[in-house]
């Protein structure tokens, strides 16, 4: 039976709203880069078809979420349905907005290596797109097809552990809800798994989901069940989810320590159903390592300074001293906080890095400090609250950036409290307000946020 207390949310987890899967929507490798020109696209050519061109660059970045059953809202899985939606997408890559991986490569902020999981199209990639668009999206000869990768069903190559839900989440009306569902592994001595997956029931429905780790005593629901949810929970997050995701499948070296008395928490979004109801059980599946794995991931949260003792540096709009303000109807606002990197005394490899605000954000850069030297680890200059991202360095152990005692973490964020702000007007609209509020840091959708999150690899011996 669902428990009557929604979760309380709190300043260490909230910021898992919404933190979505590491490997985004059914990629592969790949990242933007200039034509052959050397100062953008390379022009494609005139005969641009579905089968010799298209196909394989839909295949690779888009169709993990667009295809049918899935919850992309339009299928780009074959010649009929990309001819139908092919202006849509090709605006939609040359926005930017698709596929959704926000990570940016800028004049202050140059991450160390790529992204694994990478969809990003190149440039001549969109120019393809747009050039096919405008073609009127020519199928041209079957015969001439490239040969694709099939998408691979989204599932663990072993599952040990499948825990199943008691009671269905039912969905209806016309606003996003978020159910956190407990699940109990029961198991009876430490226990380190490899891979997680959510099995997921229903597809039309599930906007994304993320799965911590909690004690047994602090989570609200009881095995199997639900409660109403925004924030998240207590405890250390460890899964995220998004469509076309695949599994959280770690190397052998890197594992998750589970103790007894743990429990796993899967906070469900769900989007609005208006007129119908859908009922979702998705599962979640567990395969335990086969040995003692030489690194423990551990996640680190840093930020949300509300002073100066906190970290907090002065900023504009500041009374007396360093504060966390937004104004009502002001663009462009800064808040920036420093904080000391928590090591226990070793340099630890960064195995991925995200950052954290709500729907006021609009910029977010992370930056490690030494020895009077800056690196930027994360720069997300057109934040979307709806697709946050573990975004992990494309590099061995051995190469990944670390963090070290003495280190010191730089998180700035800019936001925009107007209406200007597309993301901030809908949120408005679904409080029932008409215009800007100011804003503090706090835990509901309309406060805010700047925090950091890295992935960070603890030798284990």
């Amino acid at each position: 039976m669902k428990s009557a207390k929604a979760y309380r949310m709190k300043r260490e987890s909230a910021w898992l709203v919404g933190l979505l899967a590491m490997v985004v929507a059914g990629c592969e490798s790949g990242s933007p880069s200039d034509g052959e020109d050397g100062s953008g696209a390379a022009a494609p050519s005139s005969s641009v078809t579905y089968y010799k061109d298209v196909a394989p660059i839909l295949n690779r970045s888009c169709v993990g979420c667009h295809r049918a059953g899935e919850i992309g809202g339009f299928a780009l899985d074959t010649f009929e349905t990309a001819h139908e939606s092919a202006s849509l997408a090709a605006a939609y890559v040359e926005s930017g907005l698709m596929p959704p991986f926000y990570a940016t490569e800028t004049a202050e902020c140059d991450p160390p290596g790529g992204w694994v999981d990478d969809p990003r199209l190149t440039d001549e990639e969109i120019a393809t797109l747009r050039a096919w668009a405008d073609a009127e999206a020519p199928a041209g000869d079957p015969a001439d097809a490239v040969e694709v990768e099939p998408i691979k069903p989204p599932e663990l190559d072993r599952v040990d552990l499948e825990m199943a839900r008691s009671e269905p989440s039912l969905i209806s009306g016309d606003g996003d809800q978020f159910h956190c569902v407990t699940f109990d592994p029961m198991v009876s001595e430490p226990t380190w798994i490899s891979g997680i997956h959510l099995n997921l029931d229903n597809p039309k429905i599930a906007h994304h989901a993320i799965t911590s780790l909690v004690a047994r005593e602090d989570a609200e629901a009881e095995n199997g069940e639900y409660v109403d949810c925004f924030g998240g929970n207590e405890g250390v997050m460890v899964h995220a989810w998004v469509p076309g995701g695949r599994p959280f499948d770690l190397p052998p070296e890197i594992g998750i320590l589970v103790q007894p008395g743990d429990v796993f928490v899967v906070q469900m979004h769900y989007h609005p159903t208006l007129d119908t109801e859908e009922s979702d059980a998705s599962s979640l599946q567990l395969r335990f390592s086969d040995s003692v794995p030489d690194y423990q991931l551990y996640v680190q949260l840093r930020g949300n300074a509300n002073n100066a003792e906190q970290g907090l540096l002065p900023g504009p709009n500041d009374s007396g001293g360093p504060q966390f303000f937004v104004p009502a109807n002001e663009s462009g606002h800064t808040e920036e906080m420093t904080a000391k990197a928590q090591t226990m005394g070793q340099e630890l490899p960064i195995f991925f890095v995200a950052g954290h605000m709500h729907l006021v954000g609009r910029d977010i850069k992370i930056t490690r400090q030494r020895d009077g030297n800056d690196q930027c680890l994360l720069q997300i200059s057109n934040w979307d609250f709806s697709w946050q991202l573990f975004y992990q360095f494309d590099a061995p152990i051995s190469e990944l950036p670390t963090i070290k005692q003495g280190d010191t973490l730089n998180m700035r964020c800019t936001y925009d409290n107007t209406k200007q702000n597309a993301h901030l007007a809908e949120g408005l609209a679904g409080e029932g307000l008409s215009a800007p509020i100011d804003v503090s840091l706090g835990e509901e959708t309309l406060d805010e946020m700047c925090i950091a999150a890295l992935g960070v690899l603890l030798p284990v011996n």
